[in-house]
């Protein structure tokens, strides 16, 4: 499986936060080759590089969130509409006209509707979440009964595509891209006979919505003394200057905060420049946003933590935009960090 036919697979399924159980099926399928003991359960996916841990040994977890942004039906207005609610930040700027997909008793698509431009006035032009609505063809709540429940999911109705060079879209690939380097680093070290440590991957829920419940719930089973959340950070793009933001193809950021261990992150940097894998410095200074500001508070006092982060462009809309080559290098690093655990 190339790259990119393995970002699209992964890109493609469908697990908005409390909703990630259908996806994590696919991705422990996709793990188990590497993991034999991987597990789905509620949504997590939890599996063990030559599946077994080694009570002696150190153990490194390898997290990366499952989960999407996407939407829940609020409300079926009496005209046959239905009313939504966002899972995660999204910019309502750009929701208007989208196409979406809503997951009924069946399928169904719809797009979010839109007043005539002669009809907007100010700042109506962006309308509050409340105002917003998905027109699914049906003229009744009537008619859409049987269909669409109120707490049906609904999903930007997009699918990865390749873009030049390098490049490829897609709606989910915060954070399926770090999940699709979880699986090319598990591959890599699978093949390794022997680990310093016991290799944990974990593919968590709920990353999207503030608690971290998944990275939470996996840190209290595994007890890890290190770990690593591999998720996305900004990308530049035509619209900024940069700042703040880090190349597509330069390499994963590595993260600097006052939640992460200093060590651990100088000794991704130094392994980075060891086998000539790009990277880039992502500083924090206070938390990260991501699973690891959870990992480094696992009850049995904390992990030794580090981000390891994917430059995205477009982040939460239906065009986010990656590099392969950054998957790749993520990849690489993660896998070599791995191979050096324990040294840090």
């Amino acid at each position: 499986m190339t790259t990119f036919s393995l970002i699209q697979t992964l890109a493609d399924l469908r697990g908005v936060s409390g909703r990630e159980h259908s996806a994590a099926k696919k991705v422990c399928e996709m793990l188990r080759p590497y993991a034999p003991d991987c597990i789905c359960k509620d949504g997590e996916v939890i599996g063990h590089i030559h599946g077994q841990k080694n009570p002696d040994r150190p153990t490194l977890l390898l997290c990366a969130h499952i989960d999407q942004v996407g939407f829940f039906v609020t409300d079926l207005t009496e005209d046959g509409f239905l009313r939504i609610g966002n899972v995660g930040g999204i910019d309502r700027r750009l929701l208007l006209g989208q196409a979406v997909q809503i997951m009924g008793t069946e399928p169904m698509y719809g797009v979010i509707s839109i007043l005539p431009p002669h009809l907007l006035h100010g700042e109506q032009a962006v309308p509050d979440m409340e105002q917003l609505c998905v027109d699914t063809g049906y003229s009744s709540a009537e008619a859409l009964k049987g269909k669409v429940r109120i707490g049906d999911a609904v999903y930007f109705d997009t699918c990865c595509k390749a873009l030049e060079a390098d490049r490829v879209t897609g709606a989910a690939l915060d954070d399926r891209c770090g999940i699709g380097a979880l699986i090319l680093a598990a591959k890599m070290l699978a093949e390794e006979p022997k680990l310093p440590c016991n290799v944990t991957i974990v593919c968590s829920t709920q990353e999207e919505r503030s608690g971290h419940r998944g990275a939470r719930m996996a840190a209290t089973l595994e007890q890890p003394e290190y770990a690593i959340a591999v998720d996305v950070t900004f990308a530049a793009s035509a619209a900024d200057n940069g700042t703040d933001c880090y190349q597509l193809g330069g390499g994963p950021a590595i993260g600097i905060s006052s939640v992460l261990d200093a060590a651990m992150s100088q000794k991704l940097m130094d392994l980075a420049e060891s086998a000539n894998i790009p990277y880039q410095v992502e500083v924090m200074p206070e938390s990260t946003g991501t699973d690891a500001d959870i990992l480094a508070i696992t009850p049995n006092g904390g992990a030794k933590t580090a981000t390891v982060s994917i430059p995205q462009r477009y982040m939460h809309t239906p065009v986010e935009v990656i590099s392969l080559k950054d998957v790749e290098y993520t990849a690489e690093l993660l896998s070599a960090f791995a191979k050096e655990c324990g040294r840090v």
